[in-house]
């Protein structure tokens, strides 16, 4: 129920004071001014009784004929009625019966007011006082201005000082009801002069059809006359006003249809249908109420000069009619559910039609309180409210069907969050925030091993987890940040007011917690992990798209390590275009298999046999050439290429594990394992998937692993390579040395070798303290039970000096550069057939070092070399390879510049 404004109480008091006032001073006028004269109580008994009633009923239809065919003033929404009511006033003032007159008056605005148009007290009161005081001021006048208040032989003079009484009391009239206008609606004050403009045409008029017929006819036949041509005009005024009217309501549904169709939100929709159904029909009150929405039913109402109201759930005391109404129909008090329904909302009477939305019926359309002189809702009112709501159903329908493009345009399909296009809006609205001082943090997240999930349990497991994560970052963050889906497995994070770089690493915090819980798929329990990265504005940058970036670079140094938040930092950045250019040419290259592998013997540093090799991945782009393996990984990183690169590198290893035991020689091949895909948990079943496509058998595989991926999720590690290890992978830490390792968890992770950082072997002839690293880490080794294998060694004294110190296994330029697959059979013959040339073969070492028996020379049992490599099925396809023999040098005493 709408509440009554302190404003309104005001109203009602002052038009209520308004109305006793013109009553009072009314009665007293009419007292004073005619009733006291016991000539003027004779002349309304004068004739006898019929004469008398005659007096007050013939001035009394001639008001309602008059009533009934108004002339309506129009301003705002409120409209004021004026009849040709100067006509009756006329004949009475020329009958000569004030009294009758009055009383005539008063019955015709009081009854049609209250029992016709069902007005409200306080405003039949104002309107019934308003007329009193008019024709009371007309009569006291005419009294004034004539010797004895009656017309008995009427002249010019005299017929133009009735005329101009008359006039009086329908412009006071006029005035009166105008000028409390502004007391009910916060408008202007009175204009005068318009109330007149509109008013004395009609007082002009009517003055001189009566001037015209008494001149003619004389008083008595003058004014039947008179009575009887107005009566005619008025009813010919009413119809053609009808059909003026059926113009302009069909002009305003033209237009409505109109707007609706350019409408394009449902709110928008339902605000025009309020607005235009409540001019169309002229009501006081309109109302929309739909159920289907968000939140249950909801309300919208409209009342003159307020703003549309709501939406709102509406009470039970709003429902006790059925809702949605069946069918079209008029409600006006006449039963319990009528009344409390028209008291709900303030109403006396109102007419309310269904609306359809796709067929059935989803709401209503109402309208009360009509204002004007037609004063209740009939037949045609009702066909043409249907037809309004008609075309509501329809721009509800449409809007809908455009809100619902609209979010779909904007947010992801598949988990609900904002999509790229509304998060570049978001940033781009939180940079113009800048300028006024609201600092905020752009974040980019990106889950670690989501393509194996998909390449394991398929796409419709990788979706659901997509989905669970997404509610689980967008719950973590409600109310401090906004999350978005920019695709794949890509996620974007904005907060604003977040100042500094504590604040955003506390959400950053909050969104990482959402890979705390494990996840079950189908049945399998899945735990991921995510690297995200984070850039603050203004501190990084002031538009958008620099923050989405900055955060960007910022995630893909997160991934190089082994996941995680970083804040971004200048240090960050690439340092030339190339990495970009890259990044898009890797995918091209993985599809056309650009990608190739050499290989670098691993050598036992005592026996000179070949230990194992090392799997070096190659790629040559067709414009910049050969591009260096840190490049295109970091290439392989931004484009989240990083599992499919590793995966082809893998095949490659596998393939050519397979070619040489085909030529009669089992190696082993080590691959470097990039931490992006140490954090996949599906990585041991794809590990197996491909030693089972190429038929090698797992020992023949050593895993390098690096030592800061190891040591960044121990848990997350040790589950992996415990798996891996129980296959029976080899595993290995490569680089060992460099990062920041934790012997506790290396004492628990099944990898059974350690591969001395070069940086340390190449200084270990010039430097003890280098020395006293490797000696350290030969230590570890031995104590651990693992192999140790020293990588650069370059020259003889560098391995006589690994020797000494008890290192079995070596790798680097000493003993041979990186070669081609085919080339390895071709090497391992040379070797048997020439042996070691004596010039280079360094000398034995005084006792032989410890760490158990040599391993045998390798040695193939013949054949040609092989001219192309070929994965088995179900692995890509390596490239076509041709050897060059004349290329082969075993171990040549200088090495090239750069690192293998």
């Amino acid at each position: 129920m709408i509440a009554v404004t302190p404003w309104q109480r005001t109203a009602v008091v002052k038009v209520s004071a308004l109305s006793a006032a013109l009553t009072a001073v009314s009665a007293l006028a009419a007292h004073l001014g005619i009733a006291g004269d016991p000539d003027r109580l004779a002349a309304l008994g004068h004739g006898g009784g019929v004469e008398a009633l005659a007096t007050v009923l013939i001035p009394m239809v001639l008001f309602a004929i008059a009533d009934a065919c108004p002339v309506t003033l129009r301003r705002g929404r409120t409209r004021i009625v004026l009849t040709l009511t100067v006509v009756p006033v006329m004949i009475g003032l020329l009958a000569g019966a004030p009294l009758a007159l009055l009383v005539a008056r008063v019955v015709s605005v009081a009854v049609p007011a209250l029992l016709w148009r069902r007005e409200p007290l306080i405003k039949a009161w104002l309107q019934t006082a308003a007329a009193l005081f008019g024709v009371t001021l007309a009569a006291v006048a005419l009294n004034a201005l004539s010797a004895d208040g009656q017309v008995t032989t009427p002249a010019l003079g005299t017929m133009s000082t009735i005329a101009a009484c008359a006039a009086l009391a329908v412009v006071v009239e006029a005035l009166l009801l105008h000028g409390t206008q502004g007391w009910y609606e916060s408008t202007s004050r009175l204009n005068s002069g318009q109330v007149l403009l509109q008013v004395l045409p009609a007082v002009v008029v009517g003055a001189l059809l009566v001037i015209g017929a008494v001149d003619a006819l004389g008083r008595d036949r003058g004014a039947i006359a008179a009575a009887a041509l107005l009566t005619v005009v008025l009813l010919i005024y009413r119809a053609s006003s009808r059909v003026a009217s059926r113009h302009a309501s069909l002009e305003r549904l033209y237009v409505l249809s109109d707007s609706l169709a350019v409408t394009k939100g449902s709110m928008d929709v339902v605000r025009s249908v309020l607005q235009e159904s409540a001019k169309l029909l002229r009501a006081e009150y309109a109302e929309v109420m739909l159920t289907g929405m968000e939140s249950g039913v909801q309300l919208w109402s409209v009342r003159p000069g307020q703003p549309v109201y709501g939406p709102v759930e509406p009470g039970a005391h709003h429902r006790t009619l059925p809702f949605p109404p069946p069918e079209p129909r008029v409600v006006r008090g006449t039963g319990r559910a009528e009344r409390e329904y028209l008291i709900a909302r303030k109403l006396r009477e109102a007419a309310v039609v269904p609306i359809r939305i796709d067929g059935p019926v989803t709401g209503h359309l109402l309208v009360g309180d009509r204002v004007g002189d037609d004063g209740r809702f009939t037949g045609p009112d009702l066909r043409l409210l249907e037809t309004v709501a008609n075309h509501a159903g329809v721009a509800l329908r449409n809007g809908r069907l455009i809100e619902q493009l609209n979010f779909e345009a904007r947010h992801d399909e598949l988990t609900g969050l904002p999509n790229r296009l509304r998060f570049r809006t978001l940033i781009d609205e939180a940079a113009a925030g800048l300028a006024a001082g609201v600092p905020c943090a752009v974040m980019v997240l990106d889950f670690n091993g989501f393509k194996a999930i998909n390449d394991t349990l398929g796409h419709q497991a990788g979706d659901e987890l997509l989905k669970v994560l997404a509610g689980r970052f967008a719950k973590a963050v409600a109310g401090r940040a906004t999350v978005a889906r920019l695709g794949g497995d890509e996620f974007a994070v904005l907060a604003t007011g977040v100042d500094g770089r504590a604040a955003a690493l506390e959400i950053a915090d909050l969104v990482m917690g959402g890979f705390e819980e494990p996840i079950e798929l189908g049945g399998t329990r899945l735990r991921v992990g995510g690297s995200l990265g984070i850039a603050l504005g203004p501190q990084h940058a002031r538009t958008g798209a620099e923050l989405l970036r900055m955060a960007d670079v910022a995630m893909y140094v997160a991934k190089s390590g082994a996941g995680g938040a970083r804040v971004y930092s200048p240090e960050f950045a690439p340092g030339s275009s190339e990495v970009l250019t890259l990044a898009t040419d890797l995918r091209e290259a993985l599809m056309n298999d650009q990608i190739e592998i050499l290989v670098q013997p691993i050598v036992d540093l005592h026996t000179l046999n070949v230990h194992s090799l090392e799997a070096l991945a190659r790629w040559r782009h067709p414009v910049l050439g050969d591009i260096a393996p840190k490049e295109f990984f970091a290439a392989a990183d931004r484009a989240g290429l990083t599992l499919q690169l590793s995966q082809r590198v893998l095949d490659h290893a596998l393939a050519a594990c397979r070619y040489w035991a085909e030529q009669g020689t089992e190696l082993r091949i080590s691959v470097n394992m990039e931490s992006r895909w140490l954090n996949n948990s599906a990585l041991p079943d794809q590990i197996a998937r491909a030693l089972r496509g190429h038929g090698v058998p797992a020992e023949l595989l050593c895993l390098e692993i690096k030592e800061g991926s190891v040591m960044d999720d121990p848990a997350r590690a040790l589950e992996v390579l415990t798996a891996l290890r129980t296959m029976g992978v080899h595993l290995s830490v490569d680089d060992f040395g460099t990062g920041y390792s934790s012997l506790t968890y290396l004492s628990r992770l099944p990898v059974d070798q350690v591969k001395i950082d070069r940086s340390f072997v190449e200084m270990v002839s010039s430097s003890g303290r280098d020395q006293a690293i490797v000696a350290s880490i030969l230590g570890l080794g031995a104590n651990l039970g693992m192999e140790v294998v020293a990588e650069g060694v370059s020259d003889a004294a560098t391995r006589r000096i690994l020797l000494e110190m008890g290192c079995r296994i070596g790798q680097g330029f000493l003993f041979s550069r990186p070669i081609t697959v085919e080339e390895v059979p071709v090497l391992l013959e040379r070797i048997r057939k020439v042996g070691w040339p004596v010039a280079q073969r360094p000398p034995a070492p005084a006792a032989a070092p410890t760490g158990g028996p040599a391993r045998p020379v390798v040695r193939p049992t013949g054949g040609p070399a092989r001219p192309v490599v070929r994965p088995t099925v179900g692995a890509p396809a390596m490239p076509t390879v041709t050897p060059h023999v004349d290329r082969v040098q075993a171990w040549p005493t200088q090495q090239p510049p750069g690192r293998y």
